[in-house]
This record gives structure tokens, C-alpha cells and sequence, in this order.
């Protein structure tokens, strides 16, 4: 027996028993088959689409890895070439004979002898315009004297008025 007699026998034997089947069986088997054939080509197409995703993510990985060992590699030999040749990296600033003065966000600021006399309550600085911090406040109220942390400029407490 030859392997097309085989597949003609098996072939055969699936039709006679289909055949032999109800109306409503024919039916409920052929959606069936039709369900199958429908999730096995979904599960090819998501299956071939992950691959496809699978391929292009880790190309796009080599090649950001290689770009950052290139770009690495370059910046290296750049920074030996400016520091061989002495020359100055363009668009660098040149450094100057003054050392420059940083400036930071609390600046030492004078203090000024003279006081101004001002209303307990006030909260803002009658010389810079900036608000008292809590901690001025506090000192004000304790010690009835403050010194602006901005510009320096020293507060006397009022006490006309206040009954304590």
C-alpha cells in the first residue's frame, strides 16, 4: 500500500463517519472546524507579530548600544586631543585672571546698626520687600529686634500700644 492509498482510506473513513452524522452535528462540526481554523491563524499572526517585535526591539537595543559606545568612544579620543594638543574645546568659556565669585541662594549680607522702628505684626521687610520668615518672626516677637536675612536691614519691635 502506497501513502496516498493511506491518506485515501483515512480520508475516506472521516467522510463516511460525517456523513453518517445528523443534520445538526454536520453543522455544529463544520463551526467548529471553522473556529479552529480561525484561532490557529490568530495565534500564527500574534505568534509571527511577537517575533517580529522580538526582532526589531533588540536590533533597536544593539544598535543604541553600539551608537553609545561609538558616541563614548568618540567623546574619549575628543577629550585626548583637546588635552594632547593644549588647544581649548570650542565653545568652552575661556578661564579668566579673577577668580569668579559664586553667588549662593543665603548671601552674607551687613547688618546695619540702625534700627527701624516698626508695628510687632509686620511681616515684610520695608527695605528689600521680602517676606519675614517664621523664624524672623518669632525672633521679633521674643526679642522685640530682628535683622532682615535678605539685606540686612535691622527691625526694632514698637511697644506703644501693646498691654502686657
Amino acid at each position: 500500500m502506497s501513502e496516498v492509498d493511506i491518506f485515501d482510506l483515512a480520508w475516506e473513513e472521516i467522510t463516511n463517519w460525517f456523513v453518517v452524522q445528523p443534520i445538526y452535528g454536520q453543522i455544529l462540526i463544520l463551526v467548529g472546524v471553522i473556529a479552529l481554523l480561525a484561532l490557529a491563524v490568530v495565534i500564527v499572526y500574534y505568534v509571527l507579530k511577537g517575533v517580529a517585535y522580538l526582532v526589531y526591539y533588540i536590533l533597536k537595543g544593539v544598535y543604541y548600544l553600539l551608537k553609545g559606545i561609538g558616541l563614548l568612544i568618540y567623546k574619549i579620543f575628543e577629550g585626548l586631543y583637546y588635552n594632547i594638543s593644549g588647544k581649548p574645546k570650542p565653545g568652552t568659556p575661556q578661564p579668566q585672571n579673577q577668580p569668579q565669585i559664586r553667588k549662593t541662594v543665603m548671601q552674607n549680607v551687613p547688618i546695619q546698626k540702625s534700627f527701624q522702628e516698626v508695628h510687632p505684626e509686620v511681616t515684610f521687610c520695608s527695605e528689600c520687600g521680602n517676606k519675614f520668615s517664621n523664624s524672623m518672626l518669632n525672633t521679633l516677637s521674643e526679642n522685640s529686634v530682628v535683622y532682615c536675612i535678605h539685606c540686612g536691614k535691622g527691625f526694632h519691635a514698637n511697644q506703644i500700644g501693646i498691654e502686657g
